[in-house]
């Protein structure tokens, strides 16, 4: 891809696919009945393949490597290139460790001019936890300094994050883990496009956008 070139950028989280360890999500709400037939069809009448769609976190239900291979297919087999980052539900992920499944990529990516940062994040109920993911957050967006557009893209909400997402530039974060069904107090991190310290924040938990990717960029 050429540096002239933008390619617009697409965003669904939390997908959630139990294929290999036969869990659903059905007992979370009628509105995830045969989800991934959802998502299969509103991505390809929303994206094309030269499209970017990034899902931060929560891709799969299964534990092991091995259990996560059809979810991971299934993903692989949606149009556009696919950018996915681990979520807290992600066990079969091992950390530090990059995606290396063919036709999934995970961040630090460069697009021409567009450079795309992620990692898991987390909340401030365990403070080890989330200095450790706000390094790996600066290693991430340190890959792509260059870039003249960098977006990020994390799994918990971006809020403990957003110095350092200021910082460098980051015009667009998206986001995932709050839930329709969340707990009321957890409705205060959902963002639909706010500015926030500089940054356009989006919750793209995939029950919250409809089962279908939300174009950000």
């Amino acid at each position: 891809m050429s540096n002239s070139t933008f390619p617009r950028v697409f965003a669904l989280a939390d997908t959630h696919f139990g294929f290999g360890v036969n869990k659903t999500m059905h007992r979370f709400g009628a509105e995830w009945w045969h989800h991934p037939e959802k998502i299969l069809r509103r991505a390809w009448q929303t994206l094309g393949n030269d499209d970017i769609l990034l899902i931060p976190g929560d891709l799969s239900w299964a534990t092991k490597p091995k259990q996560a291979l059809p979810d991971l297919e299934f993903l692989a087999l949606l149009p556009g290139i696919k950018i996915g980052i681990k979520g807290n539900h992600d066990y079969w992920w091992e950390s530090d460790k990059r995606l290396k499944f063919p036709g999934l990529l995970d961040p630090p990516q460069r697009f021409g001019d567009l450079g795309i940062a992620g990692t898991r994040g987390w909340d401030l109920s365990k403070p080890e936890i989330l200095a450790r993911e706000r390094k790996r957050l600066e290693k991430s967006l340190a890959a792509i300094a260059d870039a003249p557009v960098k977006i990020a893209m994390l799994h918990y909400p971006p809020h403990p994050f957003l110095d350092l997402l200021s910082a460098a530039g980051v015009s667009h974060c998206v986001y995932g883990h709050v839930h329709l069904r969340s707990f009321l107090e957890d409705e205060a991190l959902v963002c639909n496009g706010e500015e926030l310290e500089g940054v356009r924040c989006y919750c793209v938990a995939c029950d919250r956008i409809n089962f279908t990717p939300l174009q950000i960029a």
